[in-house]
């Protein structure tokens, strides 16, 4: 019985999502270059999928998929964040432009969600009119689909396209369920990198979607400067 109770603990232990930081990096002179800092911008997440594209997925319907991913990424970073501003104890004191403003400023000036993964920072914190821009990248090997949550929707065609081509369970989560991402605060003024932490979430993809992104944004929310 002992014996079983003890695989039976691994399982659970394995079967558990787990985060893995790979440290955090500080700009030794950030107190002075925030000194003046007033707003920040949460730009859209660079989405990079690693993985075998499901067979039915087009190369469009893929792309689709992945800026409606980085929308869910940015809206939860942005919740994440926000909640830290409220807490009574060491709360993040910037204030955070609504994604609503910062995506619909950059629609406005021609630059899509793909165009903004590319663009100078120190160019889009201009544009945005904030005084620091942050960037963040995902680099997964699946695709969600409950993305439902988020008040996103990617289209039938798409969902199928996705669940016909993904196994019924996962018995054990592995290499292949491994998110990585990296999160970066950049400077508006000199496009100086600010701040920097990155996370490695062993994910368990049965998850629902908006179990995996928050669990991603709250690493990085709970971490944040500007304390």
């Amino acid at each position: 019985m002992k014996k079983y109770i003890v695989i039976a603990s691994v399982l659970l232990l394995v079967l558990t999502v787990q985060f893995c930081g790979r440290g955090i990096y500080t700009n030794p002179v950030f107190l002075e270059k925030t000194a003046g800092h007033r707003i920040i911008a949460i730009l859209p997440f660079e989405m990079i999928f690693t993985g075998k594209k499901p067979k039915k997925l087009t190369v469009e319907d893929a792309a689709k998929l992945e800026e409606v991913e980085s929308i869910a990424f940015q809206r939860s970073l942005y919740q994440s964040l926000f909640h830290e501003t409220t807490r009574y104890r060491d709360p993040v004191r910037i204030d955070i432009q609504p994604v609503t403003r910062t995506n619909r400023v950059l629609d406005k000036n021609g630059i899509g969600i793909r165009d903004s993964w590319h663009m100078d920072e120190a160019e889009l914190a201009r544009l945005l009119g904030v005084d620091a821009v942050v960037r963040t990248r995902v680099i997964k090997r699946r695709y969600m689909s409950g993305l439902a949550s988020f008040g996103l929707e990617v289209g039938t065609s798409i969902l199928n396209a996705i669940l016909e081509d993904s196994p019924l369970f996962i018995i054990l989560p592995t290499t292949t369920n491994r998110i990585k991402a990296e999160c970066y605060i950049f400077n508006g003024l000199d496009g100086a990198v600010l701040w920097e932490s990155a996370v490695v979430d062993e994910t368990d993809w049965r998850l629902e979607a908006n179990a995996i992104v928050d669990g991603v944004t709250h690493h990085f929310a709970r971490r944040f400067p500007y304390r």
